[in-house]
């Protein structure tokens, strides 16, 4: 039988939308979010939401955000 352990964590958005713009990408996608966090897709799709609200990215499909410089 396997026991899955879970870890609640606060991110700074902040400080997380300040990477992205960093990391010189113009796109990120859903998927590679939630693999680079170990988080689930639809977890990454709120996160990227979040970071729409507050100006660090736009959507420009469901699964693909642009990075705001």
């Amino acid at each position: 039988m396997e026991v899955k352990e879970y870890m609640m964590l606060t991110l700074d958005l902040h400080v997380f939308g300040k990477n992205l713009r960093r990391r010189y990408r113009r796109w990120i996608k859903v998927k590679d979010i939630a693999r680079e966090l170990g988080i689930s897709p639809k977890s990454a799709g709120k996160l990227l939401a979040a970071l729409e609200r507050l100006g660090y990215v736009s959507r420009r499909t469901n699964m693909v955000y642009e990075i705001k410089f």
